[in-house]
């Protein structure tokens, strides 16, 4: 019951509901095959969610393993493409991360970038070492945002909370 909360802070509950509003589309005019790959990868990432909801840190291998759930998901609602990759000098089995950190972040990559670009659009994800900082870099070919859009989001404050929350810890 105390997960309840953790999960739908990190896993925004309009694309849980795009989401199975997806997967009843393909239902609908027949393309099983597609709705069968959907629910797996949604189960997947439902079920590392649940799993890891109460984790603060994980390694970086597991973070980069949700994101391509997350990211095969939504491909397969707007054909985009993507990339994760992280710098040679970085072992993403050893290096720490904050659990469902970048998702967010990842999410709005999709929904204000590359989902109005489909199959046009590319989102690129890579981490890399500056001193002793980890840095995610999430980049995306869409339109962009405005500064409103950059302090007002969802994920941007989902973001900042939980980074001001570990800076207290």
């Amino acid at each position: 019951l105390l997960k309840l909360p953790a999960i739908r802070a990190q896993l925004n509950p309009h694309f849980i509901f795009n989401s199975l509003s997806s997967i009843q589309g393909l239902i609908n005019t027949n393309k099983i095959n597609a709705a069968n790959k959907y629910l797996t990868e949604f189960s997947n990432l439902m079920r590392n969610t649940l799993i890891d909801g109460d984790k603060v840190f994980q390694n970086l291998d597991k973070e980069i393993k949700i994101l391509a759930t997350y990211l095969n998901l939504e491909q397969l609602r707007f054909q985009f493409l993507y990339s994760i990759k992280a710098d040679d000098n970085i072992n993403i089995n050893e290096t720490e991360i904050s659990s469902m950190l970048l998702q967010p972040l990842v999410e709005n990559a999709v929904k204000h970038g590359v989902s109005e670009l489909r199959e046009k659009g590319e989102i690129k994800i890579y981490f890399f070492r500056d001193n002793a900082n980890l840095i995610a870099e999430i980049k995306d070919n869409g339109k962009g945002f405005t500064d409103k859009m950059q302090t007002d989001g969802y994920g941007w404050k989902l973001t900042n909370d939980k980074i001001e929350l570990l800076g207290k810890m």
